[in-house]
């Protein structure tokens, strides 16, 4: 393709250039590093591209140069040429979003050469605004910054990402003054955004026992995004974008962002007295994650989950009310599936427990992927919290009596909601999650299992309205022999598929 373009005469259009460029950006991965004849000669062509040229080419070739990234970052005294190359074309709205990507790359595959140019991209983010760029391409730079940032010597990381985020929470600051300005129409989404790209690509590496370079910026950061939540909690869009701002900064600074937690459980749950977002269920489930395992904070999460079942079970028992809230069921199950994981036996012994329980079973019936598979995931996990490693839990024996209790309790409606489920409301493609919940049920005790659906299979209405049959008893014992000698969960599924069949 080099030779290509470079064999064309003075005279050939700009689309067969371009066309080259483009062929070359599709296989530019497949490259060797160590390729030392062709690549450079392209590179520089590519860094000597005259103004002129046409937009199309630039756009290409700004493309191009970030394809070859991985070969960049093993020649990297060309890397001044290559950061002045694509931050002019950030300059030039047309090319701006194909030279945020190339940085990205960039910062991506070199970001151990590019610490020195930090200071530089600093100053860019600054003034970003006054560049006509799109906000996805700006969100790309500040990827790119905050990858580099995370390489950095620890002791300048937290004065990074302060600098990274001034701009983003003067903006924030300058829109909650003037709310209800309508002379103001700047989105906080898009400063939200912004935020949440620099957190969820901050990763710096911390020693045991070292305090958390952001630790003090998540605090300083706080009070900020609890105002915008306050002061758009009727706002879907801002609080979800709110929160999932607050998950990176916590997934950023890990258990060492518990001095924010007390307050944030405290107003996620004042506002979903309120507001039923489903993201705070979500952004529950984080902290869950985060701080499950420390037994002082597993009181005050459980009591977060407990004053979230209230509503969230009024809003479900409505007509229609797992179809119409999908999302709520989504991460209702999620959040529960964290204590499972994270705190099996507190969850177990709370008061709220019994409600998750029956709100699961009623849940079975859903048809929406996500929504099932959560609640698919949460009785899959709870059914198998016995089976762990004995030399490294503890309490493995009262996990294991524990799981034997909730299936001898819940195990014969269970699958009786379960066959029905396949059977009546379930599309096929949604049988394995289904599979890996009964063979769970198995694990723990097949012979309870076979009684289970044993009953649960003389329940089946097996007659259409003329009561002709439309499953013999032959072919209901078939099934029941074939599921419940199952050694795989996909032996169930397989089960499970042919039996369905014979109703539809």
């Amino acid at each position: 393709m080099y030779a290509t373009l470079a064999n064309q005469s003075s005279q050939a259009s700009w689309e067969s250039s371009e066309a080259a460029l483009f062929v070359m950006t599709a296989v530019a991965k497949n490259i060797s590093p160590s390729e030392s004849v062709v690549v450079p000669q392209v590179l520089q062509a590519l860094l000597s591209l005259p103004p002129e040229s046409h937009l199309a080419v630039r756009y290409t070739s700004t493309r191009l140069v970030g394809e070859l990234c991985e070969w960049i970052d093993s020649h990297h005294s060309i890397l001044d040429s290559v950061l002045n190359f694509i931050l002019a074309g950030l300059q030039i709205p047309k090319i701006a979003p194909a030279a945020a990507s190339s940085l990205l790359q960039i910062c991506q595959i070199c970001r151990d050469k590019m610490y020195q140019h930090f200071d530089g991209l600093i100053q860019i983010i600054q003034h970003i605004d006054n560049f006509s760029i799109s906000h996805e391409a700006i969100v790309d730079l500040l990827k790119g910054t905050a990858m580099i940032l995370s390489k950095m010597p620890i002791e300048r990381i937290a004065e990074g990402t302060r600098q990274i985020c001034t701009v983003q929470v003067s903006q924030l600051n300058q829109i909650l003054q003037h709310a209800g300005d309508s002379a103001i129409k700047t989105d906080p989404v898009i400063w939200l955004d912004r935020l949440s790209a620099v957190f969820r690509n901050l990763h710096p590496v911390v020693s045991k026992g070292q305090v958390h370079p952001c630790k003090v910026v998540i605090e300083e950061l706080w009070p900020l995004l609890s105002q915008v939540c306050q002061a758009y909690q009727q706002d879907i869009r801002v609080v979800e974008r709110c929160c999932r701002c607050i998950r990176f900064a916590v997934r950023c600074a890990g258990r060492q962002a518990s001095p924010i937690l007390q307050p944030l459980v405290h107003q996620m749950v004042q506002l979903y007295m309120i507001h039923q977002h489903s993201c705070f269920l979500y952004l529950g489930s984080i902290l869950v994650d985060e701080f499950g395992s420390e037994e002082p904070c597993q009181q005050g999460l459980l009591g977060m989950l407990l004053a979230f079942s209230g509503p969230t079970f009024k809003q479900l028992e409505e007509v229609e009310g797992f179809r119409n809230h999908p999302d709520t069921v989504d991460d209702l199950f999620r959040l529960c599936t964290r204590f499972v994981q994270r705190a099996p036996l507190a969850f177990i012994q709370s008061t709220v427990f019994k409600g998750v329980m029956n709100c699961a079973m009623a849940a079975c019936m859903i048809d929406h992927r996500d929504a099932n598979a959560s609640v698919m995931k949460f009785f899959h996990d709870i059914l198998r919290i016995g089976i762990v490693n004995e030399d490294k839990v503890a309490d493995h024996e009262m996990r294991k009596q524990a799981a034997s209790v909730i299936m001898q309790e819940y195990g014969p409606q269970l699958i009786q909601n379960l066959l029905m489920a396949v059977i009546y409301c379930l599309p096929t493609f949604m049988m394995p999650d289904i599979s890996d919940v009964i063979f769970a049920i198995m694990s723990i005790d097949r012979q309870s299992v076979c009684r289970f659906l044993e009953v649960a299979l003389k329940a089946l209405p097996v007659d259409d309205p003329a009561g002709t049959p439309k499953v013999t008893q032959k072919q209901l014992a078939d099934f029941h022999k074939a599921l419940t000698s199952a050694e795989q969960a996909k032996q169930v599924s397989f089960a499970l598929r042919d039996f369905t069949r014979l109703f539809r």
